[in-house]
């Protein structure tokens, strides 16, 4: 465990074909363009090399790190990163909806980089089970601040927080912890001074102090799942290896974050009496969404049986609000998520095709499990609202799900 700063720091990753291994020669030869592109500092042109490799090696780890690193080079290097602008559109049409639109083109234009690279890592996400640096990028960004920003601290507070991490870099962890301490007294709201105390007791190996933090972390936020991660972890090392279980189990029904189900895995293991049971599909369609604020293009050319899927929304698209949840004047025999409806006009199309992918989601609809399974065991990031809608009304439907289905007899 150590402290996350993932968003902010670019991924460290060497770009070279020898990265890369048994790919087509077709496919060996776009990479080594994408190379010459990379260090020209070219990245739209190697961005559109590797996107062209991944069409053929969608769950390629390594092809995608190096996606995310060009896009990101992309973004960091736009000349409009740091610029503050504003665009005003003057004349008798200046309020209509045309000028409107023109106004949103204009926006995602100018900041098309920064899309293309928080997309970079969205689409790492639906291609690579277990991702838990695409899953942790994600969450930090669209999920956490709903919760907690920290906007409002004390400043002594943030002063002592930013010495303690200091602290903490240069591996200082008992002056780190004491500058963490007078950061949560100068104010308790600070929450991250709780997570970063149990953080630096963790590396000591001080377990059991580690936990108290975790567990104070999580009474302070309760919505977020980092203190209950870490608290799982602590609980693991310190021998409680069911307790850490359970934790991680919790986990899933505050955020059902790619860590936390390899966390699972690695538990069940060590308890040798079941087995994770998740079931994971490549997703080669982006999340459905009625409004599209995030920009998500999708990414594959050939969406194959995932195209009755993407296409499931708009004949619904006026049924269900934002967020995908079926609005309460629109017919009720529709499902109450639209990504449960999508997924299962997906299944109905399908249904004389031989595709193993998609036959335990089959066996779930049956057994009326399929929401969990969609919301938690295949859960995306931009499913966050129906996924908490789910668990907010279905909790005992939930923990089922995760006992019966997610954790098996082996």
């Amino acid at each position: 465990m150590k402290l996350k700063t993932l968003w902010t720091a670019c991924l460290l990753f060497c770009f070279s074909i020898s990265a890369f291994a048994q790919l087509d020669k077709e496919s060996n030869k776009a990479l080594k363009k994408a190379e010459k592109y990379y260090k020209k500092k070219k990245y739209t042109e190697s961005s559109e090399m590797l996107n062209s490799v991944l069409q053929k090696y969608p769950t390629n780890e390594n092809l995608w790190s190096s996606y995310q690193e060009v896009n990101y080079k992309a973004y960091v290097n736009n000349p409009m990163v740091d610029m503050n602008y504003s665009i005003k559109i003057s004349g008798n049409d200046s309020g209509s909806e045309k000028s409107n639109l023109l106004l949103e083109q204009l926006k995602y234009l100018m900041g098309k980089p920064k899309y293309d690279y928080y997309n970079s890592i969205y689409y790492t996400s639906l291609s690579v089970p277990f991702n838990s640096n695409a899953s942790i990028m994600l969450r930090s960004q669209y999920v956490d601040k709903l919760y907690y920003t920290g906007d409002s601290l004390d400043a002594q507070s943030i002063a002592y927080f930013e010495q303690g991490e200091g602290e903490f870099r240069a591996k200082n962890f008992q002056k780190a912890i004491e500058y963490f301490k007078k950061s949560y007294v100068a104010d308790t709201n600070n929450y991250k001074a709780l997570l970063y105390l149990g953080d630096s007791y963790y590396v000591m190996e001080y377990y059991g102090d580690a936990a108290t933090y975790f567990r104070q972390a999580i009474a302070k936020q309760p919505m977020l799942s980092e203190p209950r991660k870490y608290l799982s972890d602590a609980l693991a090392n310190k021998g409680e290896v069911k307790l850490a279980l359970e934790t991680a189990k919790e986990t899933l029904l505050v955020y059902p974050e790619e860590q936390t189900f390899a966390t699972i895995y690695n538990l069940l293991k060590d308890l040798g009496e079941k087995k994770l049971n998740r079931n994971w599909v490549l997703r080669l369609a982006s999340v459905n969404n009625v409004s599209d604020r995030y920009r998500r293009e999708q990414f594959y050319d050939d969406m194959m049986h995932f195209s009755h899927y993407a296409a499931a929304l708009e004949e619904v698209k006026e049924y269900y609000d934002d967020n995908g949840i079926l609005k309460s004047d629109a017919p009720q025999s529709y499902p109450t998520y639209l990504e449960v409806y999508s997924f299962r006009k997906m299944l109905e199309a399908t249904v004389y095709e031989d595709i193993e992918s998609l036959e335990y989601a089959r066996e779930m609809d049956k057994k009326g499990m399929l929401e969990p399974y969609l919301l938690i065991g295949l859960y995306n990031v931009d499913l966050y609202q129906q996924y908490r809608h789910f668990v907010e009304h279905n909790k005992l439907e939930a923990e089922q799900y995760i006992n019966e289905y997610l954790i098996a007899a082996k």
